[in-house]
């Protein structure tokens, strides 16, 4: 009896804890680090990319066969209706005809035709590494940037809120002047007006949000059915980074040593001169050796006739004519090498002129954040002015809503401006080719 009691504790507990557990990972906050694990980890396009590795791989397991002999079977039957001599004094006087041979054939040496294809196969698969970083780096940036925009929606939703209890508060001052006769009834229908506005702009901020979390959710594939919470740091990030300054010159050199892009042409125009090597190689002789045995008979079992052949020989396709082909593949290798140079060429310019515009905007960005910031100031003591005179009765409620206007955009702006310089930063380091966290050292 007591044992029944124990079980039915440790199931009791057991049941609890995973309850727990459940409601704990529905509830917990999700950071910039983990959504990009997520998004990696179960991102199809990147498994994809996997598989090319896989599909080389066997490639070049299947170049090892090149120098193993290849063996042939054949076998016939066949009926005369007359013997030739020559046939009757193999066969004798049977009409029939039973043939069947075994053939081998192996390539003693193709001058390093089948080295320079699996050195072909294994710069493919280096070519895939640096595609499958460009992947990566696109997945890290998309969802650091939707990362960004949730945190924008965010204050908007902060800010709103804010606004919206100082506008409530004015409200309830506005009444109470208005019941002791020193304001009308037209402005306690103006505060109202105000407060819906502010209100429906609110409704949207929190319809943006929840857009931007679905975004978010499917961007890292989260099976958590409602929208997950994400925790918000970018204040801190705000603070260690709005202060760094960035070089061209710098982030220009890393681009051309570092960038997935970059490296990729790179290897591009390494694949495309091994491309090359293989097509001066189609020039080439092979030696190779084989063999062939036969037997022929008119009855079954074989009881004789039993020959074989056994030799080596080379093979070589003369460089005229048809056989000339391989120089014109060559020649358009030497072109496609040099199409692959300028294409780099311009791919570097592209980025570092992306670079330079990214540099500029910071700076802009950077002097948006303190201009707002001085509004700020100003508009927040011309609020509290405008609502000091108007509870005096020496001011307009229009004053005072006009200046808790200016001042509810002023803080959205810099808010934007603050998510959009961390936006700028996160796009050099995503131009830079940086295979890092973005940020993080913060999380």
């Amino acid at each position: 009896m007591i044992s029944k009691h124990k079980c039915l504790l440790v199931s009791f507990a057991i049941l609890l804890l995973l309850t727990m557990q459940q409601l704990f990972a529905q509830h917990s906050e999700y950071n910039l680090n983990q959504l990009i694990d997520s998004a990696l980890e179960h991102n199809y396009l990147l498994k994809a990319n996997d598989k090319n590795v896989f599909i080389k791989q066997t490639e070049i397991e299947q170049l090892h066969t090149n120098y193993q002999p290849r063996l042939a079977a054949s076998a016939s039957f066949s009926y005369w209706k007359f013997l030739l001599p020559n046939k009757q004094r193999l066969l004798g006087n049977a009409l029939t005809d039973m043939y069947t041979d075994i053939t081998a054939y192996q390539t003693i040496y193709d001058w390093g035709d089948t080295k320079k294809k699996k050195e072909f196969a294994q710069a493919e698969i280096k070519l895939n590494d640096d595609v499958r970083r460009q992947i990566r780096n696109t997945i890290v940036y998309g969802v650091s940037t939707t990362y960004l925009d949730v945190m924008m929606a965010a204050y908007q939703i902060e800010v709103l809120e804010n606004s919206i209890r100082q506008i409530e508060s004015q409200k309830q001052h506005t009444r109470n002047l208005y019941q002791i006769g020193k304001v009308s009834n037209i402005d306690v229908l103006k505060t109202e007006v105000q407060l819906s506005v502010e209100q429906k702009k609110l409704q949207t901020a929190h319809n943006d949000y929840a857009y931007q979390l679905t975004k978010l959710k499917n961007l890292c594939y989260l099976t958590v059915e409602e929208l997950p919470m994400i925790e918000n740091n970018s204040n801190k990030l705000f603070e260690k980074y709005s202060t760094e300054s960035y070089d061209l010159k710098a982030l220009s050199g890393l681009v051309l040593e570092n960038h997935a892009a970059i490296t990729g042409m790179n290897k591009k125009i390494e694949l495309e001169q091994k491309q090359r090597d293989l097509y001066a190689n189609e020039n080439r002789p092979e030696l190779y050796s084989y063999g062939i045995a036969s037997w022929e008979h008119g009855y079954i079992p074989f009881g004789k006739n039993f020959n074989y052949n056994i030799g080596v020989g080379i093979r070589y396709t003369l460089p005229y004519f048809g056989g000339s082909g391989f120089k014109l593949k060559m020649k358009k290798s030497d072109f496609k090498i040099e199409q692959l140079n300028d294409e780099k060429q311009q791919i570097y310019l592209d980025f570092k002129r992306e670079i330079d515009l990214t540099l500029n905007q910071i700076s802009d960005v950077k002097d948006e954040i303190i201009n707002n910031e001085k509004i700020i100031a100003l508009s927040t003591e011309t609020l509290n002015n405008a609502t000091v005179k108007y509870q005096a009765g020496q001011g307009t409620i229009l004053d005072v809503l006009d200046a808790q206007s200016i001042l509810t955009d002023t803080n959205l702006a810099l808010q934007k401006a603050k998510i959009s310089l961390l936006q700028k930063i996160l796009y050099l380091h995503y131009l830079s080719g940086n295979d890092a966290y973005p940020f993080a050292q913060n999380q």
